[in-house]
């Protein structure tokens, strides 16, 4: 007698098991699931699937600000993160599996480490290299660069612009880079003069089932819906599709190819409670994805939200899958156990089974990932410590009554440059705001011609690690087309009314080629002469259009600011770090300008 589970007898019992999987009680679609060996379990094909997400470069082990204490079951909290305990993690947890893929659901980079960021996170690389990842989706910050900087760089290792400057660096093995070893993958972000993906819109796996013959397992991967119109990931030649038509559409043609085995891998999540291993409460745009992606889909692992929840989640028949996400630096490695069917590749859906292991820092470091993480926070310390230029004196945030400040101005400064470097981002003029409404502020630090009582250091000189820190938190500079009274409107936004009649000062840093004064008696709204303001020496022609560079985040209103929505023509050019370092290399001495771009009338 075949000993597989009836499946009328298991789908007759999912709705019983529907209210308690959707609330993530159990990590294992039925009782079933619970023995490897169970009703006849080893006639079937074992997979492992292992993942991580949201790694964004957080080689060594994180501080608690960084999240390196989570929650388990009643309240437990236990000490994550750190690649070197990843590591051993990951080989303890392949240990005896024939079929093991590993891989990441985005953000593997671009994140904050400095060691990672300033050498182009390449050192993010060469350790999931080493990690061995198979393949990753595509996350909105593996879109921080470029589609080029991501395929022809961190895919295949070509270097720009400058080898050993910029990028190309050498690795802990002594090796300029090469690349990385695994591949990314997104279905809905694509071209949009095109129409076409950026990367392949999934990847087929091939395990072994024995006595020569091997079975396929399909991953489609999805980014986050909107990732090219975020702050740092705002790229303007591109457009994102449906998340949930594309895994549709790509079940359905994976199926009719006899592939009876697929995996969602989607960089986008949700919240479910604070159990690390299991889920309650669930909310967010994967869950809506859940409850409609099509039944052939036997897993959905997810990322983005930097939430950890383990749960199993009936699909649009009542069948339980897992829908995971396994948090984010190195924290958690997430593991599902599927069982195929030997001869045609379904996934036994009633004895898969899920669970969020912790990357705790009670077992012995791999000295390989660690050695490889020691060696990228040496090399962060000599790049720090790397001369850039010289300031002639103090370039500081600190505002005159007008919100102006050396260190803004030289922000707005270096934001028309960067703009006017790139033939279709030219500028007429650019604003940064140097106080915002609300959010981030990327004026971050001073520039100082002394910085302590040490002779060496008083003598102007801007460390590359000084000016990384002083401005930018990774967003681009935007250049669009503003009509002139939009951009009068721009002035007058940096008076905002409060509660209670009171008004809060959001000042914009300007340009060295505008000046304008205002008059803070009259009404908000009524502050700035259109008269007064002055574009390289012209009056502001509210019947004109203005080429505007600013960063991104101000510009969708990422900071409080408003005033911009409706912005047309968007031209995207330099990341802000990247792009001070080479103003600073440009212009290797800098004198403070005299204050009063911003004058009151009186």
């Amino acid at each position: 007698m075949n000993s597989r589970i009836r499946r009328r007898t298991f789908l007759t019992t999912t709705g019983a098991i529907a209210t308690a999987t959707a609330v993530g009680d159990v990590a294992y679609a039925t009782s079933h699931a619970l023995d490897n060996d169970s009703s006849g379990a080893s006639e079937y094909v074992d997979v492992q699937l292992l993942n991580i997400t949201d790694f964004h470069g957080y080689l060594q082990p994180t501080t608690p600000s960084q999240g390196s204490v989570i929650t388990g079951a009643g309240g437990v909290q236990v000490t994550v993160g750190g690649v070197g305990y990843l590591a051993t993690h990951l080989k303890r947890l392949r240990e005896g599996q024939r079929n093991s893929i590993f891989f990441s659901s985005g953000d593997n980079f671009n994140g904050w480490p400095f060691e990672v960021d300033a050498h182009a996170n390449e050192p993010t690389i060469e350790a999931l290299n080493a990690l061995g990842l198979q393949f990753s989706t595509v996350g909105n910050h593996e879109l921080d660069h470029s589609v080029d900087f991501l395929v022809d760089h961190m895919e295949r290792g070509k270097p720009y612009p400058v080898s050993g400057r910029d990028d190309n660096f050498v690795d802990s093995t002594g090796q300029r880079f090469q690349g990385a070893n695994f591949r990314f993958y997104t279905a809905n972000i694509v071209h949009a003069d095109t129409g076409r993906t950026i990367v392949p819109p999934y990847n087929i796996e091939w395990v072994d089932a024995g006595h020569g013959r091997k079975l396929p397992i399909a991953f489609i991967h999805l980014t986050l819906v909107g990732s090219e119109v975020g702050s740092t990931s705002y790229q303007p030649g591109l457009r994102s599709l449906s998340d949930l038509e594309q895994a549709n559409k790509l079940a359905a043609q994976l199926k009719k190819r006899g592939v009876n085995a697929i995996v969602i891998n989607i960089h986008d999540g949700g919240v479910a409670g604070n159990d690390y291993n299991a889920g309650t409460n669930p909310s967010g745009p994967v869950f809506q994805l859940a409850a409609n992606a099509a039944p052939d889909i036997a897993a959905i692992v997810t990322g983005h939200w930097h939430c950890r929840f383990n749960m199993m989640v009936p699909d649009p028949n009542g069948v339980p899958r897992p829908v995971v996400e396994a948090g984010n630096h190195g924290s958690l490695i997430n593991e599902i156990n599927l069982k195929l069917d030997p001869r045609t590749g379904e996934v036994i859906r009633e004895l898969t089974r899920s669970t969020n292991h912790a990357n705790t820092r009670d077992v012995p470091l791999d000295e390989e990932l660690q050695y490889i993480a020691d060696y990228w926070a040496a090399q962060g310390k000599k790049r720090y410590a790397t001369p850039l230029a010289r300031v002639t004196a103090d370039f500081t945030r600190t505002p005159n009554a007008s919100g102006e400040s050396t260190m803004g101005n030289l922000a707005a400064d270096f934001a028309y440059w960067d703009a006017n470097q790139h033939p279709d981002g030219r500028a007429d003029l650019a604003l940064i705001s140097v106080k915002p409404v609300s959010g981030s502020n990327a004026v971050t630090g001073d520039l100082l011609f002394a910085k302590g009582s040490n002779p060496s250091d008083v003598d102007g000189t801007v460390l590359f690690g000084e000016a990384w820190g002083a401005f930018g938190y990774g967003n681009p500079i935007l250049t669009v087309t503003l009509p002139g009274t939009q951009l009068h409107a721009a002035f007058e936004a940096q008076w905002v009314p409060q509660p209670g009649g009171t008004e809060k000062f959001a000042p914009f840093a300007v340009s060295q080629n505008v000046s304008y004064t205002y008059d803070t008696t009259k009404p908000i709204g009524q502050r700035v002469d259109p008269a007064s303001v002055q574009i390289d020496g012209k009056p502001l022609d509210l019947n004109r259009d203005y080429r505007v560079a600013a960063l991104a985040y101000t510009l969708i209103g990422g900071d409080g600011t408003t005033v911009f929505a409706g912005f047309t023509d968007p031209v995207r050019n330099d990341r802000d770090h990247e792009g001070f370092i080479a103003y600073l290399r440009a212009h290797p001495v800098l004198t403070p300008a005299p204050l009063g771009r911003a004058r009151p009338v009186s």
